[in-house]
């Protein structure tokens, strides 16, 4: 139950279209029953007082936790002065006795957890050598929820759900293969397939896809191999392409996001991970010997990079809400200051949909006296940096301030029947991972070498089709 009262939670926060404040963020903390109070980071390590406990509300007279909260837990506080506020319950002494016991073990294995080096904070996990992380744990991971509307489409028969077995939809090697023997034709495993996906569709929960789209003019190009392969900006031997659907796509962020004419470059990617890929690959480039800070909810992908390109990388703790601490970012920032800053900044984190505040980053950067040509920012918005320009009161995300590239997903809040997204980042910076492939008579930038043109085509239609407009509409 957990599980869904966070995803009406979420789900509220997004049809609010904020999401600062109290909107998505906020929305998923009263979910599990925890809120921090209107004072954010700076009531962090607050002491019980006799005021009610955060997280409760009124009702007659009484006062009662809008979710309650297990005796045992603790809100865990990262700082100079790090400490952990229990919320005691009535239950016997024995219990809190064992509550204690639990804390002991997990600093002796917060202690004995490898670390790089020594000048890394307890409370900071050196990423680099913690090979367990792997992405925020997710309330939906254990509820199944895909399909869950059987009043909406009737379930599979048997008969149906056989169809789509293995042994059913198995390749046969030959024609005298003895699999190929009763095998059914392809026509009805594709019904049944089409049936099973209808289902499955008819209630999305979890996961942020836009559902809600038309491509059926698009179909007829379906039976085209668009192919942009190598850069898109530079025409290649290859000439059944949707390029010039692709620099429009571009051009459209570019401008959405305040993008000089000229100063940037970007492509049409197969994911928002493989933009975060691209985008932390340049940060590599540009400081060999940066350190990648980030917090730990942040996407996979991230820490991914950081594996990939052997890099040195940093998960700091968060702030109830789900945002970065900022404190423990300065801190180890602090430490390093003798290496570039690599940071990634979160613009909506998977679960809680938590938005890092970039100019509180930045300020922090400017205090410390991080000069521009020792720090390299990445934006990690796959689920919210389309959503940003067009939220009253939301943050202003864009390239007049010192950000280097930014990833977005196109298939969540623009809606696209295939993975895929954008990569947008300073020109200067793709030079330095540049090369000529003369049997392309292109230049390589790209993660990958061939790359779906379809997915440009798609993109570009839902752009015309929607409109600022249509998208602003689609937001709040």
């Amino acid at each position: 139950m957990r599980s869904v009262r966070l995803l009406s939670s979420l789900s509220r926060g997004a049809a609010s279209g904020r999401l600062g404040g109290g909107g998505l963020q906020n929305q998923s903390i009263r979910a599990f029953g925890v809120t921090n109070g209107a004072g954010g980071d700076e009531d962090r390590g607050s002491p019980p007082s006799d005021q009610p406990p955060a997280g409760t509300v009124s009702s007659g007279g009484r006062q009662r936790l809008q979710q309650p909260l297990a005796p045992s837990t603790r809100l865990r506080v990262f700082g100079p002065q790090a400490r952990a506020v229990r919320h005691k319950s009535s239950l016997p002494q024995h219990d809190e006795t064992e509550a204690e016991a639990q804390d002991a073990v997990d600093a002796a294995a917060l202690e004995a957890a490898p670390r790089l080096d020594n000048n890394t904070s307890e409370s900071v996990v050196d990423y680099t050598s913690d090979a367990t992380k792997a992405g925020t744990p997710s309330p939906w991971a254990v509820f199944d929820a895909w399909g869950a509307g059987d009043v909406i489409v009737d379930p599979l028969s048997g008969e149906e759900e056989a169809l789509l077995s293995p042994d059913m939809v198995r390749i046969p090697m030959s024609d005298d293969d003895p699999a190929a023997a009763g095998l059914p034709d392809e026509s009805e495993i594709l019904s049944s397939y089409d049936k099973l996906l209808r289902r499955k569709s008819s209630v999305h929960f979890g996961y942020p896809y836009n559902l809600m789209y038309n491509h059926e003019e698009l179909y007829e190009f379906m039976k085209y191999s668009i192919n942009n392969l190598g850069d898109p900006f530079i025409t290649s031997n290859y000439g059944v392409h949707s390029r010039q659907f692709e620099c429009s796509v571009i051009d459209f962020f570019a401008r959405l996001w305040k993008m000089e004419e000229d100063s940037y470059w970007g492509y049409v990617t197969t994911c928002g991970t493989e933009g975060n890929l691209h985008g932390i690959l340049l940060a590599r480039e540009c400081h060999p010997d940066g350190v990648l800070y980030s917090s730990r909810e942040t996407h996979y992908s991230i820490f991914k990079a950081a594996r990939y390109y052997r890099m040195d990388a940093k998960a700091i703790p968060t702030l109830p809400m789900g945002e970065i601490d900022y404190d423990a970012l300065a801190a180890e920032i602090e430490k390093n200051r003798d290496r570039p800053v690599i940071i990634n900044v979160n613009i909506g984190t998977t679960v809680k949909g938590a938005v890092d505040n970039l100019d509180r980053i930045l300020r922090i950067l400017n205090t410390l006296k991080i000069p521009r040509e020792r720090f390299h920012i990445h934006i990690d918005g796959a689920l919210f940096a389309m959503m940003m320009p067009f939220v009253d009161w939301a943050p202003e995300l864009s390239f007049e301030k010192p950000i280097d590239s930014i990833a977005v997903s196109g298939h969540k809040m623009l809606g696209c029947p295939m993975p895929c997204g954008i990569a947008l980042s300073r020109k200067e910076h793709v030079k330095k991972v540049e090369q000529r492939i003369d049997y392309l008579n292109s230049v390589d930038t790209t993660i990958m070498g061939s790359r779906n043109g379809q997915a440009a085509l798609y993109l570009w239609y839902s752009l015309r089709k929607k409109g600022v407009a249509g998208i602003k509409r689609d937001v709040v």
